[in-house]
């Protein structure tokens, strides 16, 4: 799926899975947190006002149901995108204080650690508390930061009893937390920098031309960083004057001599090239993949460097952005692992924990559908030894359905094909297959699958509907080409001539958008050539195909009270409800507080009534109904006269989406029986929706008094 395309969709695919996150969908939410991280532009402030209304109003219902207690892995993911992307509420910032709490869980404070992140602080925009909140997982003992009134400091000791950094300077010094993300800078651990700073051979890691951009991406602070920083962070620490200037001019200093004559640094620029195609020496994730792509075998002179290879996979592991290449070395070296495979396996089970790839399962599936298809198993194997048969198998499902064979094969050489088809049978029962999972359907050779998954037209249509690209759309293409042109698939859907089956088909043809005329057209003629005895249900028109489609309307009376309600609620309930949140969470323990509880119920029923006003408002029209011609066909703005089955007569005055009042006979058109109502016309027998059968007796305009009372 396209994360990119996805975020500004706002269809019914994305609705169903913001609902299955709201409804506590771990996997769900996991989806939402990738498309949100892959999204352009990450700042949802630069999004259209529509697309980051409607993410607003949706995540806050997702992030309602968040379980302070007990974070999943997809609520934190979905927690930290949010954040990334610039959400704000209160209800956000509320589930964003239990994650930085579940991060940061061996702090003794954990209201000390809010306090200093900002995170409660609704002054404080988020892009600043998301900032604190990275210096936050930097500062640990042994971090080197940066002052400039003192220069350069390691952090000793993180007092998380009274929330203060011990950093070493040339004495000691003791700052408070919050102090300390607001004025220093900290060096990144792994960076550029910190490897410096630790004594590794600057030679071999500066590179000329990005060497400001590599010292600067090292730092992390709230303030702008000065151009000089670099200088005074590595100089003379690390380099000499002359040897930082010719850095900053995009020139190496250690390919020749330096002004002063000195040539100390060129044993080691010429050790490292001596090294420099072997792929245990490689420097970078980047490097390590292009040496492993020209190799045969993992054979090197002497004993190779495997420290320096783990070291690349751990630093790269959490990085998403290097997903594709951290999955194409792992493929590479599982290759022609041969008698390193055992130091392979091993090295695959510590990057479980840290490996964003494995740990979410759109970036999985992206990476997985990219390999090159002579990587691909063993990059299958590679993730069946680190996470197990029953993981691969599952994530098989997000899958084009074209590399469920190869997942297939993997799962045999361990007799675990049986996990694949119990993945797809749990996804079935989900009401939500995807193409692809359909399609295996169609080719296995379970027939009973086949008759309760391919014989439900709805859900076909539903599935064939997906909004889906890339390789997703292959599987989506054959299933729609077997629908209109394969007689065997035909008669599957409808059950070879199951009544039910083939009125359902016969519908969903009809009523769906899925198919053009011409398709409509296609199908319709065939399920007649299958099956002549549905003629002359495939050629009704019924009266409800005719009748007209209502728009947003309701009367002004019902409008203005939608709108008063809205206004009360914006300006006072909801202020109110925070206002006692905030006092109910100045009583103290929130777990045994019934205010609090209270409070923060009553804040998601106001959040779910806004968004309801809202959309409920958008774009309706509010009428008197005084210019609405009633002919022979119920509209809104009709009287309508039932007939019951014992003779009695009752009316009924049709009306808007707003407009209801059972005991003065006010039908709202949206309401089941102003369904049934909509469009009838006098001498019609309708079934209300109680079951009973009924007469329309009269179909006429409003009564004077019944207008005066709408307008």
């Amino acid at each position: 799926m396209s994360e990119q395309k996805c975020y500004a969709s706002c269809d019914e695919s994305l609705e169903d899975m913001l609902l299955a996150a709201a409804e506590g969908q771990e996997e769900a939410s996991g989806q939402i947190a990738s498309i949100l991280r892959f999204a352009e532009p990450r700042d949802s402030s630069q999004w259209a006002p529509a697309v980051r209304e409607f993410w607003q109003s949706s995540l806050e219902l997702v992030v309602e149901k968040i379980d302070h207690d007990q974070l999943r892995p997809g609520d934190c993911q979905l927690l930290e995108s949010i954040l990334l992307s610039g959400f704000d509420s209160i209800v956000i910032r509320d589930r964003l204080g239990a994650y930085f709490k579940y991060m940061f869980r061996h702090y003794r404070d954990p209201a000390g650690l809010l306090d200093a992140i900002g995170v409660r602080d609704s002054g404080l925009a988020l892009s600043v508390v998301h900032l604190r909140y990275q210096i936050m997982q930097q500062v640990k003992p042994g971090a080197f930061c940066y002052d400039r009134q003192f220069g350069l400091g390691v952090v000793t000791t993180l007092d998380d009893i009274a929330n203060d950094v011990v950093i070493q300077f040339e004495r000691r010094h003791t700052v408070p937390l919050r102090l300390f993300m607001d004025n220093f800078i900290i060096v990144k651990d792994l960076s550029l920098v910190h490897s410096l700073l630790c004594g590794k051979s600057a030679a071999s890691l500066l590179k000329p031309a990005t060497f400001t951009e590599d010292v600067l991406g090292s730092l992390i602070a709230q303030a702008p960083l000065a151009e000089d920083l670099g200088q005074r962070l590595l100089v003379p620490k690390v380099l000499t004057e002359e040897q930082y200037a010719a850095f900053a001019s995009g020139e190496s200093p250690f390919s020749t001599a330096s002004s002063t004559g000195s040539t100390q640094a060129a044993p080691a620029a010429t050790a490292a090239n001596v090294f420099s195609e072997q792929w245990d020496a490689s420097r970078s994730l980047l490097e390590l993949s292009e040496r492993l792509k020209n190799l045969n075998t993992l054979e090197v002179e002497g004993q190779p460097n495997l420290d320096n290879v783990v070291g690349i996979l751990r630093h790269s592991a959490g990085r998403g952005e290097q997903a594709d290449k951290f999955a194409l070395s792992l493929a590479l070296l599982h290759k022609m692992a041969g008698p390193l495979l055992p130091w392979l396996n091993q090295v695959l089970a510590g990057l479980v924990e840290k490996a964003v790839v494995w740990q979410n399962a759109a970036i999985f599936a992206a990476v997985t559908d990219k390999l090159p298809s002579r990587l691909l198993p063993f990059w299958l194997r590679a993730t069946s030894v680190a996470m197990g048969n029953d993981y691969l198998a599952a994530q098989a499902l997000l899958l084009p359905a074209r590399l469920w064979t190869q997942v297939e094969k993997v799962l045999s050489e361990a007799s675990d094909r049986h996990l694949l088809v119990e993945k797809v049978m749990e996804r079935l029962k989900t009401g939500r297959p995807s193409a692809d999972v359909l399609y295996w359907v169609w080719k296995s050779d379970q027939q009973q699958l086949k008759d309760e998954y391919l014989g439900d037209a709805h859900l076909l249509f539903k599935t064939l509907g997906q909004s889906v690209s890339g390789s997703y759309l292959k599987a989506q293409r054959d299933l729609k080409r077997l629908l209109l042109a394969d007689e065997k698939f035909q008669r599957q859907v409808m059950l070879d001539g199951k009544h039910e089956a083939v009125l359902a088909l016969i519908r969903c043809a009809k009523r769906m958008t899925l198919l053009d005329a011409s398709e409509r057209q296609s199908l319709l003629v065939k399920i007649v050539r299958h099956y002549p005895q549905f003629i002359q249900d495939v050629e009704e028109r019924r009266a409800t195909a005719q009748r007209r489609a209502v728009g947003k309307i309701t009367s002004v009376h019902s409008f203005n009270q939608r709108r008063q309600e809205l206004e009360e609620l914006i300006n006072t309930l909801i202020p109110e409800n925070i206002k006692a949140i905030e006092e109910a969470r100045a009583l103290g323990d929130l777990r045994e507080n019934s205010e609090y509880k209270y409070a923060k119920e009553q804040q998601a029923f106001l959040a779910q009534r806004r968004v309801e006003l809202e959309e409920g408002l958008q774009g309706m029209v509010a009428t008197d109904f005084r210019d609405v011609v009633v002919k022979d066909a119920a509209v809104p703005g009709s009287t309508i006269v039932l007939r019951h089955h014992d003779g009695s007569e009752h009316k009924y005055y049709l009306l808007g989406l707003f407009d209801s009042n059972p005991e003065l006979g006010m039908i709202s058109c949206d309401a089941p029986l102003g369904k049934v109502l909509l469009g009838c016309v006098a001498q019609d027998e309708v079934e209300l929706p109680s079951g009973e059968q009924a007469t329309v007796v009269s179909v006429s305009r409003l009564p004077e008094d019944i207008l005066a009372r709408l307008a």
